[in-house]
C-alpha cells in the first residue's frame, strides 16, 4: 500500500492532515514540515519552484506516494503546475483559498483574503492582508498565539475594515488563529478556510486511484 504525503513550510497543513484523516481513517498519511524553508510567503518563484523540486524529489525517494497533498496555498499557487508536468505519475493535491463559497454569501467588499504576499498576487478586485512572516511566527508560538494579537489589531482594526463580514484564511497556518480573529473582529465575523475541501478532494482522487495503491 503506498503512502499519502501532506506537506506544508510547517505546522499549518496539519489542520488538512487532521480532516483527510476523518474521512479517511484506514490511509497512511505522512506529514512533511519543511521547516527548513519556511516561510515560503515572501520568497521568490524561482526559489519556491527550487525548493517543491528538492522536496517532492526526496519525498518519492523516501515515501513512494501516489497522492502529495500540497497543504499550503503559497506552493500550490506557485509551484502545483510546474509539479504537475514534471512528475506525471503522483496526484497533486493543492490547497486555494475559499473565495468562492465566501462569494456566495457575501458581497466582495464585505470579504477580506488574508493570505501570504505570494497567495495575495493571485487575487485581484478583494481586500487583502498580508503579514510578513506570520506562519513562522505561529509555528514559534504555536503554544501561545496570545502573542500576536498586538500584530493582528494593528493590521486588522483600520477603518477601510470596518464593513468587513467574513475573512478568507488564505493560509493553512492562520486556522490557528481563529480565536484571535474572533476577539479582534468580533464572534459575528465568518471565517472560510478550504481544509475540508481539500480533504474531500483527497477522498475523491483516491477513491479513483486506489487501484494503483
Amino acid at each position: 500500500m503506498k503512502n499519502i504525503v501532506v506537506v506544508d513550510s510547517g505546522l499549518g497543513g496539519l489542520n488538512i492532515l487532521n480532516e483527510c484523516k476523518k474521512i479517511l481513517p484506514d490511509i497512511n498519511f505522512i506529514y512533511v514540515a519543511d521547516s527548513q524553508n519556511s516561510p515560503y510567503g515572501n520568497k521568490s518563484k524561482r526559489k519556491l519552484l527550487k525548493i517543491a523540486d528538492l522536496l517532492v524529489k526526496n519525498i518519492i525517494n523516501l515515501y513512494n506516494p501516489k497522492i502529495i497533498v500540497l497543504a499550503c496555498n503559497t506552493l500550490t499557487t506557485v509551484a502545483i503546475k510546474h509539479l504537475r508536468e514534471k512528475y506525471k505519475d503522483i496526484y497533486f493535491i493543492g490547497t486555494e483559498p475559499a473565495i468562492k463559497p465566501a462569494l456566495k454569501k457575501y458581497k466582495k467588499n464585505e470579504i477580506l483574503l488574508f493570505a501570504t504576499k505570494n497567495t495575495n498576487k493571485y487575487y485581484k478586485n478583494i481586500k487583502k492582508i498580508q503579514i510578513k512572516n506570520l506562519p513562522k511566527i505561529i509555528d514559534d508560538n504555536i503554544d501561545n498565539l496570545d502573542i500576536i494579537n498586538p500584530i493582528l489589531y494593528r493590521y486588522f482594526c483600520k477603518k477601510k475594515y470596518k464593513n468587513i463580514k467574513a475573512v478568507v484564511l488564505g493560509c493553512t497556518h492562520y486556522l490557528y488563529l481563529k480565536n484571535n480573529l474572533k476577539l479582534i473582529l468580533g464572534e459575528n465575523i465568518e471565517l472560510f478556510d478550504n481544509s475540508l475541501g481539500v480533504a474531500n478532494r483527497v477522498k475523491f482522487i483516491y477513491e479513483k486511484s486506489k487501484f494503483d495503491f
